[in-house]
């Protein structure tokens, strides 16, 4: 299985890490679910982890193409993209459990979406944590982590 994993790229290796730890969340996430009845913090979660998982690739992709044309308004594209998902993650989530007002009509709030935004948020968190410490591990930066390393194989 290492050598499996080895043999992967880095950003396969973090997306599998990416939906290990989404997983993970969305597990733990069970508990208050059927403890108290509460089923918006496991719908936050779900929302959460795909948004970050999509993250992740973005991040990787953004820098990949930024590597490629010797341009970094991609990276940066990328970057307002995925910032705009995480919004987009907590405005759904906020929308759904609050309810909002839509052309003088209000909106009701969907009762299984109480405390989804935290669901979010928590589902957020790890994997971000996940790709920092990786980043600081291997010494890149963001605009540099989907470089690959063919050059130092041969050293």
């Amino acid at each position: 299985m290492k050598k499996y994993l080895e043999s992967l790229s880095e950003l396969k290796r973090m997306l599998i890490l990416s939906i290990a730890i989404a997983l993970v969340v969305i597990l733990i996430m069970l508990a208050p679910m059927f403890a108290a009845n509460q089923p918006g913090w496991l719908i936050g979660a779900a929302i959460g982890s795909v948004i970050e998982i999509i993250n992740v690739f973005l991040l990787y992709k953004g820098s990949e193409y930024a590597m490629k044309s010797l341009k970094a308004g991609w990276f940066l594209i990328m970057y307002f993209l995925r910032m705009t998902l995480y919004l987009a993650g907590f405005v759904l989530t906020a929308f759904l459990g609050f309810g909002f007002l839509y052309g003088g009509m209000q909106i009701e709030p969907i009762p299984a979406f109480n405390y989804s935004i935290w669901g979010v948020l928590i589902a957020y968190t790890p994997a971000q944590i996940v790709v920092i410490i990786s980043m600081l591990l291997r010494k890149k930066s963001p605009l540099t982590i989907a470089e690959t390393n063919e050059e130092n194989k041969g050293e």
